[in-house]
């Protein structure tokens, strides 16, 4: 059985006063991986654990259909070695929902060329050795992903998005003459939902990515969170983005067709104004 829910690593909670979310290199991915148990991706997905990452463990092809249709993910890791063309079938079938997105490695392919074709012809971004190393794994991966979503990586490197400028350390969002305070919660939920613009993103996933899973409500806190930034940062097509609730799911922040994107000029006069959030328990 897998274990999205069951054996779960939280990530460490950060250290006072950092981001709960920053974009780039150093942020965390969330990582479906097919492959049986004490085997060559197993381990692999143990030193992703181990460097920050979520994984999220599938043992048969239709646990991880099942959960993809409600699941978001980063990464797709497979053992091409135990699932072969299988394997590629799956991909196939996961290229055929329209919400998945997520970079497809195929791990243990070895030195097959026709294996290595068949990998990528099934629709699979890469493919490495059962021997490669956490790093190299991890850069693979981040190197898909930032080729897919290139102009979110490119604002995000800037924490500017349309209109939207983020301070992370002061928890500020600046937007169209405003400064809006908020908490530590909100601030990464809401920076972690404009590094993903226009990806569907499942409850679960905010909830690793910002709460590390420690909540004792979290449908509750997540919805509170998601009102409370909608209502704050004004998301709406008048400045250029629309937070979009998708039943059964998760949550998309969509950029409006036609919808200026460029930051108005600051206020004249001096210092924009600090609005304050609704504080709450972060």
């Amino acid at each position: 059985m897998h274990d999205i829910l069951m054996g779960f690593s939280a990530l460490p909670e950060p250290e006072d006063g950092r981001p709960d979310f920053l974009p780039g290199a150093a942020s965390s991915m969330r990582m479906a991986v097919l492959g049986e148990q004490g085997g060559g991706v197993d381990r692999q997905a143990e030193a992703l654990e181990a460097r920050g990452h979520v994984v999220c463990r599938y043992r048969q092809e239709r646990e991880l259909l099942r959960d993809v249709v409600r699941e978001s993910f980063d990464v797709l890791l497979v053992d091409d070695t135990l699932f072969g063309l299988r394997g590629r079938s799956l991909v196939l079938r996961l290229k055929g929902f329209p919400r998945f997105d997520g970079a497809v490695v195929f791990v243990n392919c070895g030195r097959d060329e026709l294996r290595l074709a068949e990998a990528l012809a099934a629709g699979a971004d890469d493919f490495v050795a059962s021997d490669v190393g956490v790093r190299e794994l991890e850069a693979r991966a981040r190197a898909i992903l930032r080729r897919r979503f290139s102009r979110l990586y490119t604002m995000a490197a800037g924490l500017t998005f349309g209109p939207y400028r983020f301070d992370p350390y002061g928890r500020l969002v600046h937007f169209n003459g405003l400064t809006v305070g908020l908490t530590r919660k909100e601030h990464g939920l809401a920076l972690f939902l404009f590094s993903n613009a226009g990806r569907l993103i499942s409850r679960g996933h905010l909830l690793d990515m910002v709460w590390r899973r420690r909540t004792v409500s979290p449908s509750r806190t997540l919805d509170s969170h998601i009102s409370r930034i909608r209502r704050n940062l004004q998301l709406d097509c008048s400045n250029g983005f629309e937070l979009v609730a998708v039943y059964g799911s998760g949550y998309r922040l969509d950029r409006c067709p036609g919808a200026a994107l460029e930051a108005l000029p600051a206020r004249p006069g001096g210092r924009s104004p600090v609005l304050p959030c609704d504080r709450v328990t972060a």
